[in-house]
């Protein structure tokens, strides 16, 4: 397991944002978790909260040009801390990839060994936005399959396998990440693997 133990302080090089973050500015980077806090400096100021302050907490992936993991952290002030497996650009890393996937760990183990049972853990799209992701893959895969073949067909045109070839590998990536966010609730012993990785 990545994750040092939970009794263990430690301080994690991953990046995170706040709500109200502009677009265009870098992630900031650097959370800390300790037996009973979480800390992250921002534009130079050090926040802190209490794991016990924790109500909520939310796994996904985002799927747009590059799929980045998320850990959405609500507080009971609805400050809302959400940790990714970026660089402060945007862009997916592997070394990040790796530091995030021991954060959520770490979080998970920590929380899982305290007194924090009103704390709910979901993982996924909203329904509806799941829902509407499936449909576009199925008319996507259909569109390609029957547009390629008929260029084929009827053109005589080589472009249309490579049409058909190309649009069911990305429906069927497209697929697999609506799958992996289906939405769910989880608890923190049994982490969903497939939004860690």
């Amino acid at each position: 397991m990545l994750a040092p133990s939970s009794e263990q302080p430690h301080t994690y090089d991953i990046c995170f944002f706040l709500p109200g973050r502009s677009a265009f500015h870098r992630l900031a980077f650097g959370v800390a978790l300790s037996k009973d806090t979480i800390a992250w400096t921002q534009d130079g100021r050090t926040s802190e909260a209490r794991l016990s302050n924790i109500v909520a907490v939310h796994l996904s992936s985002a799927g747009q040009r590059v799929i980045v993991d998320r850990c959405a952290i609500t507080f009971s002030d609805k400050t809302v801390l959400t940790v990714v497996n970026s660089d402060p650009g945007g862009y997916r890393e592997s070394e990040r990839a790796a530091v995030y996937r021991a954060f959520v760990q770490d979080l998970h183990a920590r929380l899982a060994s305290g007194a924090h049972g009103t704390i709910r853990f979901t993982a996924g799209w909203t329904l509806w936005r799941y829902r509407t992701m499936l449909v576009v893959a199925f008319v996507a895969v259909v569109a390609s399959v029957v547009g390629g073949t008929a260029a084929y067909l009827m053109l005589r045109d080589l472009r249309g396998v490579a049409i058909v070839i190309f649009g069911v590998i990305a429906c069927w990536r497209l697929e697999r990440l609506t799958q992996a966010n289906a939405p769910r609730d989880y608890t923190p012993d049994r982490l969903p693997v497939e939004l860690t990785a």
